[in-house]
């Protein structure tokens, strides 16, 4: 109890710093002068002068965001967001202190006006500022959605209070000074985000037909409000320019729009058309402009990526991948250089029906089947278009995970020829550093770690490449590097952790009755629920699954009340645990097989190769299941352990020994992946170690090792400090 007192006085202590600061937020002069500055007060500049000296620090809140602001950045900050200054007089950064910013403001004190309808001090004239605006074409696809979106904008509050909605209806060119007027004065401050923000220059390019880009941030001229360039800077363009000339719009009965005969506007390539085709709404018009840029103008397709990939906000259609500019700008590179070498990426028609059959939704069995027919019958040659298309097809999960194994194992069974075959190995160097850059988890990334521990004669071999590709140039050396690191089986020394513990002898049944009596709400009842359960052991199983069958699980619910089976003892065959005979079925085998014979039957179902014909285990088949049948798919993050942890059980029982690790595979609730990736390292070592191999095994690494080595011990060793 006393431990707790000191614990109460520092809650106190806090809570009462927490209230003096919020008292100091709204208490402190500044905050009246930034007030009366807001409101136009001329005297209230003057007065914030001593601020600038001042180190004092105050309170602020940001929505739940606690800042700590000194004066002198506060009072900076109001006349940065209440103060158009001009363009030649002096800028922000040249105020430092209280003598510049008086100096400042004693030499313009008369020159100073307020705009009430702009909410804002000002200096210079707006219709005597220079402009910094560009006007191109727009692309039809650009004007439709517009279109669809102008009775939407039309209705909103804030063109209605302003009038604004009547100007347009008289087809009065006033309403696009108007419109800026509105959007300067709903400008962003520290306190205030306007988040109709998108609305005012596409009614404007709306009302001209124009596509607009504006200077904003850094100098850099930006085209969409999504752009995080586009500040209240670039909005400021957009006034200045339409104060100027918004009387030399004139409108045009058949265009429907305002037409300025005087203003020059940029005409669009046929690239530029085809990157608004990606927001289309119509799948395969989507899809195939993406197909159709991934092999087009590389220059110009990166330069609209990159103009592109800074509108983090805009939506293009959800059929191409998550990150279609920075594959577009990977893969326009890519198939210039298949081009240019003449690498054919587009495939045969057999490796397109096999695309499509591992699109497709078949069963575990069907699909390692067929995994493990394309490995031994696909060529080298298939291998580029069967990447592409992985790549442009990267919403396809199903896919990308069968792929993913497909390349790791062909690629380890065929490395020797790729490093004997100069053109080979070139193209597998190209590819390892554009797939990365593409910036998407996914064993894209690891296409580097298989020249791990290769040694001195793969260095000999890449020393003999001439390229003078820079791409290449540049990972040569990179896989020099990997020749020289040596392979050791990354084995982590903690066996124990919050997902992976042994499990305990629960009563499940009292323990699910007090957990309905104390669960706040059902969200909190599925979740200590889950937890419950995950503790249960293999002999606790079906009494598990005749308690969870009367459990209500909200009918939304993202928890799956049953992914303990799969995800805790490794049933992985198994997909649908909601289903009675489903689960029937399953409480028959177990009630008819021991554990080891159980973990057998499901492997054998699923058609797994890891026995020899006297149903003796084959230690070597099964050292390649740890090795490559833990799979991150090819582009995304997710990881499955498919067969290997119903493997690992069958070892363990076959070997007696859980090698330190807990009884159980996982203790799933509240994690969001735990695969048995640790126990797979080690029991690889265990095999080797205890000489059950028969077969010499490639040294190559598989993609999991890179993954492995990337992300999940760099994970570690940020937790362990």
């Amino acid at each position: 109890m006393k431990k707790l007192i000191p614990l109460f006085f520092l809650f106190f202590i806090h809570l009462f710093n927490c209230q003096y600061a919020e008292g100091q937020y709204y208490e402190s002069e500044i905050y009246k002068l930034k007030l009366r500055i807001e409101k136009g007060d001329k005297k209230a500049l003057y007065e914030l002068t001593p601020y600038f000296d001042s180190s004092k620090k105050l309170a602020e809140y940001l929505g739940h965001h606690y800042h700590e602001t000194e004066e002198f950045y506060l009072a900076k900050r109001v006349i940065e967001e209440n103060f158009i200054f001009p363009e030649q007089a002096i800028n922000l950064e040249e105020i430092k202190n209280s003598e510049t910013y008086s100096d400042f403001f004693k030499k313009n004190e008369n020159k100073i006006k307020y705009s009430p309808e702009l909410e804002t001090f000002y200096i210079t004239p707006l219709k005597d500022r220079k402009d910094f605006i560009e006007f191109r074409e727009l692309p039809i696809a650009k004007l439709q959605n517009l279109i669809k979106r102008r009775s939407e904008i039309i209705t909103k509050d804030w063109i209605k209070a302003r009038g604004i909605d009547v100007l347009i209806r008289q087809n009065n060119p006033e309403s696009l000074v108007k419109i800026c007027e509105e959007f300067y004065r709903l400008r962003d401050k520290f306190n205030f985000f306007n988040r109709d923000q998108e609305d005012f220059p596409e009614l404007l390019k709306l009302l001209i037909h124009k596509d607009i880009g504006s200077v904003g941030r850094n100098d850099y001229r930006v085209w969409d409000t999504d752009d995080s360039n586009f500040d209240n800077k670039a909005i400021l363009n957009l006034l200045i320019y339409f104060t100027k000339n918004y009387k030399n719009f004139v409108w045009d009965n058949s265009s429907h729009c305002f037409i300025n005969k005087s203003l020059k506007s940029k005409q669009i390539d046929d690239i530029t058309i085809l990157f608004e085709e990606l927001y289309n709404d119509n799948d395969s018009i989507a899809l195939n402009t993406f197909i159709k840029l991934s092999q087009s103008e590389t220059k110009r397709v990166n330069e609209i990526s990159a103009e592109k990939e800074r509108n983090i906000l805009s939506s293009t259609n959800p059929i191409i991948p998550m990150f279609p500019y920075r594959f577009l700008s990977q893969l326009s590179l890519l198939t210039l250089y298949y081009r240019q070498n003449n690498i054919d990426f587009q495939g045969t028609k057999d490796l397109h029906t096999h695309i499509e059959k591992l699109s497709s939704k078949i069963s575990f069995k069907e699909r390692r089947a067929y995994e493990n027919y394309l490995i031994d019958h696909i060529t080298l040659q298939d291998i580029t278009p069967l990447e592409y298309w992985s790549l442009i097809y990267e919403k396809r999960p199903k896919l990308s995970e069968s792929v993913s194994r497909i390349l790791d194992i062909y690629y380890t069974k065929n490395w020797d020829t790729i490093l004997n075959d100069e053109k080979q190995l070139e193209l597998y160097l190209k590819k390892s550093l554009l797939y990365g850059r593409i910036g998407i988890n996914g064993n894209v990334n690891y296409y580097l770690f298989k020249f791990t521990g290769n040694g001195n004669d793969a260095i000999k071999l890449l020393y003999k490449i001439k390229s003078e590709d820079p791409d290449i140039v540049f990972q040569i050396e990179n896989a020099k590097k990997m020749c020289l690191k040596s392979f050791d089986y990354p084995i982590s020394p903690q066996k124990i952790s919050g997902g992976n513990f042994n499990s305990e002898k629960v009563d499940l049944k009292d323990e699910t009755e007090k957990i309905k009596v104390t669960a706040k709400d059902s969200d909190d009842f599925e979740y200590k629920i889950l937890k419950l359960f995950s503790k249960v052991g293999y002999s606790q199983i079906p009494e598990a699954l005749q308690i969870l069958e009367k459990l209500n699980f909200k009918e939304n619910s993202y928890n799956n009340k049953y992914s303990m089976f799969e995800r805790d003892f490794g049933f992985f065959v198994i997909e649908n645990w909601k289903d009675k005979k489903v689960r029937d079925q399953f409480l028959s085998v177990y009630q008819s097989h021991t554990e080891k014979e159980l973990y057998k039957y499901y492997l054998d179902l699923a058609g797994i190769d890891y026995k020899n014909q006297d149903e003796s285990l084959d230690y070597d088949k099964i050292y390649e299941i740890l090795k490559f049948d833990i799979v991150t798919s090819f582009t995304g993050s997710q990881e499955l352990e498919n067969e290997v942890g119903a493997i690992v059980k069958l070892l363990e029982s076959d070997q007696n020994t859980t090698l330190g690790y807990p009884d159980k595979l996982c203790n799933s609730a509240g994690m969001y992946i735990c695969p048995p990736s640790d126990r797979a390292w080690e029991w690889r070592k265990y095999l080797k170690d205890k000489k059950l191999l028969r077969k010499e095994h490639s040294k190559i690494v598989s993609f999991n090792y890179g993954y492995y080595i990337d992300k999940v011990l760099v994970y570690r060793e940020i937790n362990s400090k």
